[in-house]
């Protein structure tokens, strides 16, 4: 790979059964948005590329750390009620079902649903895989 692909976002794993597992396991993403989202917040400097490693060093923030601990953290701007607690949730738990989520939270099915649907478009949530075996990753 390249180091304009590697910046880009390229995913290629180098273990494809190393990450099969980590995927099933929701250890892993295999969307390419971790990296660009990297470079967008801290630049291309914050890499340290050599032929047989890759060495990424992030900046404290201060300004994370205060929304992290006073659990506001930006993807809560914006959201219902509900919305927000099913972000909450599905950081937990990322293989929750509409059904689990419904009685976890007390509403409908259908409620979940919407959630679902508005969180989507708002890029807020991201399905992986398949409606039987896939799961949620949170992507804000």
């Amino acid at each position: 790979m390249t180091k304009k692909q590697f910046f880009e976002g390229i995913s290629k794993p180098r273990n494809k059964t190393f990450m099969r597992i980590f995927l099933s396991m929701g250890l892993t993403e295999h969307t390419g948005h971790g990296i660009p989202t990297i470079v967008k917040k801290y630049g291309e400097e914050v890499f340290e590329i050599e032929d047989n490693y890759i060495r990424c060093t992030i900046p404290f923030d201060e300004e994370v750390l205060y929304k992290l601990k006073n659990e506001n953290v930006g993807l809560n701007v914006g959201l219902n009620k509900t919305e927000k607690k099913v972000v909450s949730l599905l950081v937990k738990n990322p293989k929750y079902t509409s059904d689990e989520l419904a009685a976890e939270i007390g509403v409908t099915k259908r409620t979940i649903e919407r959630a679902f649907i508005s969180l989507q478009k708002k890029k807020v949530i991201e399905r992986i895989g398949s409606k039987r075996d896939g799961s949620w990753i949170v992507i804000k």
